[in-house]
């Protein structure tokens, strides 16, 4: 007689393995626009912002290869060739363009911000969709730095000086190792940034990358000039590459949530979606043109230094903290924007069913509409805000903790309390049983 067969146990992947596990299935399910949600966004206009993001970036792209033709990146021409297109030189319809260019940029982060939040709050990232998260995440910061080289091109007296500030960002990267809470609390962690960041002085390389040279003048000009328009064209040229391996049926679009290989909407709008979007930017266009400012001047400063909308908080935390520490915070906010999307690994995607999560997302966007405000008012002490600020952040999460404590309370009594209702009817129908029987 065969011996019975010893049932074999099955390797536990290892971590390798995991993240391949990871990358594949949510390769699969990549949704960059929106565009294999063709069925809720005739219900849920929430839906429509992949398309509308996607549709002002190719207005963007198109309205900015207009005016290639008459734009002069150069210090002494720049201010002077901008200032002709809004003038009406080139004619009516190029100034439009101008306009549109403008808008239509702020339009596409307006559409990538609402998105990225409409996916946290509704838990979208959940079930292998993290990196559709994370890759509109990038895509926003990508539209951020398209923004901040294009900024300077006006090469007007804001841009310039907004410039010089955003430059000198990456320059603290090197005194990292000097932030009192890193060497007192993690003095491993200072001594390597200090003998790898700070004496290769990477932050001073890549500040002198970023403005060709030692300080803002022609190079700057052109290489952000350069920067602007590569940074479109490397960006359309992936997307139309992703767009037409999704159609072939290859496997980033395989099997994805809501569509399928093949069964995906390039810009998911109902059409009258689309003419309202172009009709709403038009109008914009014509009824508050961009103003050109006045020239660059070194020798003047202004008060305050205000950048696009969109950088205005980080230019309030500048205020706030000292240079490194700023620094710092700016680019752990995209990394702790990627953590939570595995930290948060419940499978409830509703907000109220995840409390904690649902006040971290509340908090991250009152704080950037609060920095952006207050920056506006030009209110900032860095000797008494910053405790302010500690304060109201460890109130905010603690009210999010206990609201998240008080919610399970609640479901652990839920559940005991049917627990025990089951009990009980199975107590009755076993007692019931007997009786029947006689």
């Amino acid at each position: 007689m065969a011996a019975p067969a010893v049932p074999t146990k099955k390797a536990t992947p290892h971590v390798g393995q995991k993240i391949a596990q990871w990358w594949t299935k949510s390769a699969r399910n990549l949704d960059l626009f929106d565009e294999n949600q063709t069925d809720r966004v005739l219900t849920d206009p929430w839906y429509m912002l992949g398309g509308m993001a996607l549709l002002f970036w190719y207005i963007t792209i198109a309205t900015g290869t207009v005016l290639m033709f008459f734009y002069v990146p150069d210090t002494y021409q720049a201010w002077r060739s901008v200032r002709g297109i809004f003038e009406g030189e080139q004619g009516f319809l190029v100034a439009l363009i101008r306009n549109m260019h403008k808008y239509g940029a702020d339009a596409l982060i307006i559409a990538l911000t609402m998105r990225i939040y409409r996916m946290y709050f509704r838990g979208e990232f959940k079930n292998y969709n993290q990196l559709s998260y994370m890759v509109t995440i990038i895509g926003l910061i990508l539209a951020m730095f398209s923004g901040l080289t294009g900024y300077l091109l006006i090469w007007n007296q804001r841009a310039l000086w907004a410039t010089k500030v955003f430059a000198t960002f990456p320059t603290f990267v090197d005194d990292f190792h000097s932030i009192p809470t890193i060497k007192v609390f993690m003095a491993p962690v200072a001594y390597i940034l200090e003998h790898t960041l700070s004496n290769l002085k990477i932050g001073a390389l890549t500040a002198n990358f970023m403005l060709a040279g030692q300080s803002i003048g022609d190079a700057t000009l052109t290489r952000f000039y350069s920067a602007h328009f590569m940074l479109s064209i490397l960006a359309i040229v992936a997307i139309e590459a992703y767009f037409a391996r999704k159609g072939r049926g290859g496997k980033i679009g395989e099997a994805a949530a809501g569509g399928g290989a093949g069964r995906f909407k390039r810009i998911n709008m109902p059409w009258f979606a689309v003419l309202f979007c172009f009709i709403v930017l038009i109008v914009i266009s014509i009824w508050m043109p961009v103003d050109t400012g006045s020239p660059a001047n070194y020798n003047v400063t202004p008060n305050p230094i205000l950048s696009d909308w969109y950088f205005l908080g980080l230019y309030q935390m500048m205020k706030w903290w000292k240079p490194a520490v700023a620094t710092l915070q700016t680019i752990l906010l995209p990394l702790a924007a990627f953590a939570v999307v595995f930290l948060d690994y419940s499978p409830e995607r509703s907000p109220w069913k995840r409390p904690f999560w649902t006040m971290v997302g509340i908090y991250g966007l009152v704080s950037w509409l609060a920095f952006s405000i207050l920056i506006i008012l030009n209110i900032a002490d860095i000797k008494r805000d910053p405790p302010y600020v500690y304060l109201v952040s460890m109130i905010m999460l603690a009210v999010g903790a206990i609201w998240h404590w008080v919610y399970k309370a609640g479901e652990r009594r839920t559940r005991k309390k049917l627990e025990a209702e089951k009990a009980a009817k199975a107590a009755l129908a076993a007692a019931a049983t007997p009786q029947a029987a006689d």
